[in-house]
């Protein structure tokens, strides 16, 4: 399936998605896949190092995401690169393919909430953040609150290459059940 994928990419036959948020936050050009998916194309390595933060902590909050491959500007695919290579601090020539589960972007207020509290993580003392981390458990869940707060434990163990980027824009809602997830919460540290 996953060489079938690819080869319908390159052949342009998902129709493009065009959603701003998504085109600006996230750095991803979003394709129609079927009725419950959609194909993203990263030219970043955001979804790899979130991917390594959900299989190290075992995050559930998450979208269900698969990378179905990487192609470079050729449109011929490329092996993946080692975590090496990943967690160098390079950023990739890449295009990095996975599929998600359709998601839709929170409501204003939900949005605006987490731009205040989550946004600017990295800059508040523990104390705060403990606070903070309070505050998500008791508005929304203790699921959500657990795992924004691992992302932030592995946005501190490579700090030296991930940016924190966090905000109510990276938060989306899965339709069939309103759940919050996170997607897309690190950057590349310029």
């Amino acid at each position: 399936m996953t060489v079938k994928v690819l080869d319908n990419f390159i052949a342009d036959e998902y129709p493009q998605i065009h959603c701003e948020k998504c085109e600006n936050t996230f750095l991803t050009n979003v394709y129609d896949f079927d009725e419950n998916n959609v194909l993203l194309e990263k030219r970043s390595l955001g979804l790899e190092y979130y991917c390594g933060a959900i299989h190290q902590h075992e995050l559930t909050k998450v979208p269900n995401i698969k990378r179905v491959g990487i192609l470079d500007e050729d449109d011929n695919p490329v092996e993946q690169p080692s975590n090496e290579i990943i967690y160098s601090g390079e950023e990739t020539d890449h295009r990095f393919i996975y599929i998600m589960e359709k998601l839709k972007h929170l409501n204003e207020e939900d949005s605006k909430y987490f731009d205040r509290c989550v946004k600017d993580l990295e800059w508040q003392n523990e104390s705060d953040r403990k606070k903070i981390f309070a505050g998500i458990e008791k508005r929304y869940n203790s699921e959500l609150a657990k795992d924004i707060m691992k992302l932030f434990e592995f946005y501190n163990q490579y700090e030296g290459v991930l940016a924190w980027d966090l905000h109510g824009d990276n938060l989306m809602i899965r339709p069939v059940n309103n759940e919050i997830v996170i997607l897309d919460p690190y950057t590349r540290r310029a």
